[in-house]
């Protein structure tokens, strides 16, 4: 038995069983766990800068607070740059809704 048959053969028996999963409620679980795992790491992004920017204040060493200014401007840029992608495509998906 060649490859090819035997990939057929295993289509043949799971091809149905694809349907039905596509068809059942797995796949918008599955899809509401993916907008979780985003979610939470959001959750930890947001938390990180939250920190630094704490961490600016409380600081005595000039260089280590300078690199704590520089890393939170870093990372609120591109928490911006994310949000503005985000929102963006968001307001694209909604006119499609009619």
């Amino acid at each position: 038995m060649n490859v090819v048959s035997s990939i057929s053969i295993i289509l043949k028996i799971t091809a149905p069983f694809i349907a039905k999963l596509i068809a059942s409620k797995a796949v918008p679980a599955i899809k509401r766990k993916a907008y979780q795992i985003v979610d939470n790491k959001a959750d930890k992004l947001i938390a990180d800068l939250a920190q630094n920017a704490s961490k600016i204040n409380n600081e005595q060493n000039e260089v280590k607070k300078l690199a704590y200014r520089e890393g939170t401007k870093l990372g609120v840029d591109t928490l911006r740059a994310i949000a503005e992608k985000l929102n963006k495509a968001a307001d694209e998906i909604e006119k499609n809704l009619g």
